[in-house]
């Protein structure tokens, strides 16, 4: 009988295009409809009723059990139904209909959530997964526009069954309706499935996105810190090398006013597993203005100081946060904090980040919604950072 394994689920959102992918028990076709959310102006207001007319219909004929369909023409910053159905000789299936919403323009306010490790923690999960769907269910209250995964969202990239156990399956009611991106991290070990199962970018394992007036860079650590000589650089953060090439020209040649880097291997935190030689990459993310970088890899949260050249600097420095979210290794910690610490806890949490035109506003939470640190930072016409 032909089920949908995992899905539907959202890929790259632009102001008129978004991916729609899932997968299939066995090769079939795939068809994605959407419909345009209809106002209803009398009983609850502000909420949507499907319509009865479709409004886009793309088609693919030809059999596959990982299905990837993108839909254009769309309207920024506006909220879509759609449903996926499959055909092949043994039968037929569809899914219910699901909310979508396109990219906001740039000077449009938008969220986004963070959290990791939903793999990477389980050989300690004594929850039985509970952190996860619990995360998950979280991150859904707050109805975040996109969402961003720093890794080790699987156990082992290699096993097939641990991407619906860790990941599609807890994370199944959320993904339906929030695109997400992913970095990987070393228990992905760069398998096939990370490919198979996304679509970003080519080469995909490093890439960068607009969203508003945010400009987000995904990095491939565990690529500059190769496996082989852990935790040292592998000498590839160096001019030559094509990630590297890559992060310069992307830095260079954007114009948004926030700018964003996450990669799995964190560069400073208070604990085990920080990996100083990506240290390497600060002055270049100095000299071109990145406001935050996101990290996971220590299960633990941790949020420094704005860092420049080696040192606290509140105007020109760099936020470095650890989201280790799904889980929790007090014993990570080292007995005291380091230099450049401003908070740090051992709970699963979560990011909630709000982004305006002229600030950046996050807030840490754990599994149960409970706040537990917080921070603003604020931007001047002149580019001038304001910590608040």
């Amino acid at each position: 009988m032909l089920t949908i394994m995992k899905g539907p689920y959202l890929q790259w959102p632009t102001e008129n295009s978004i991916t729609i992918m899932w997968e299939t028990s066995e090769p079939a076709s795939s068809t994605v409809n959407v419909l345009m959310a209809e106002r209803i102006h009398s009983g609850y207001q502000g909420n949507y009723k499907k319509p009865e007319q479709v409004l886009v219909t793309v088609d693919e004929k030809e059999y596959s059990t990982i299905h990837q369909l993108t839909v254009n023409h769309l309207e920024p910053n506006t909220l879509y139904f759609y449903q996926v159905r499959s055909v092949n000789e043994r039968g037929e299936i569809e899914s219910g209909y699901h909310y979508l919403k396109t990219a906001v323009r740039r000077g449009e306010s938008f969220s986004f959530t963070v959290t990791s490790e939903t793999g990477g923690y389980s050989g300690f999960d004594k929850s039985e997964g509970q952190i996860n769907r619990n995360i998950f269910s979280q991150m859904q209250r707050y109805r975040p526009d996109i969402t961003l995964f720093i890794g080790d969202i699987v156990n082992d990239g290699n096993n097939y069954e641990d991407w619906e156990k860790y990941f599609f399956g807890p994370g199944k009611e959320f993904l339906t309706n929030t695109p997400f991106y992913s970095c990987l991290g070393n228990h992905e070990d760069n398998a096939s499935w990370y490919y198979d199962f996304f679509a970003y970018d080519s080469p995909k394992n490093y890439y960068s996105f607009d969203y508003g007036d945010t400009h987000f860079i995904c990095l491939d650590s565990t690529d500059f810190i190769e496996r082989e000589t852990y935790p040292n650089s592998s000498g590839k953060m160096a001019p030559g090398n094509e990630q590297f090439d890559f992060f310069v020209r992307d830095l260079k040649s954007t114009s948004a006013k926030w700018k964003i880097v996450y990669f799995h291997y964190p560069p400073f935190v208070s604990g085990g597993y920080q990996v100083e030689d990506l240290q390497e990459l600060s002055p270049l993310m100095e000299q071109y203005g990145v406001d935050l970088v996101i990290n996971s890899h220590t299960i633990v949260y941790e949020r420094s100081h704005p860092i420049c050249n080696g040192k606290v600097d509140f105007e020109k420095g760099i936020v470095y946060i650890v989201a280790g979210g799904a889980g929790a290794m007090p014993d990570w910690f080292l007995p005291k904090r380091s230099w450049h610490t401003a908070q740090s806890l051992a709970v699963p949490h979560f990011l909630n980040v709000v982004m305006t035109t002229n600030s950046l506003e996050l807030h840490a939470l754990d599994e149960h919604g409970r706040l537990f640190d917080k921070f603003c930072l604020y931007k001047e016409s002149t580019g001038k950072r304001i910590h608040l």
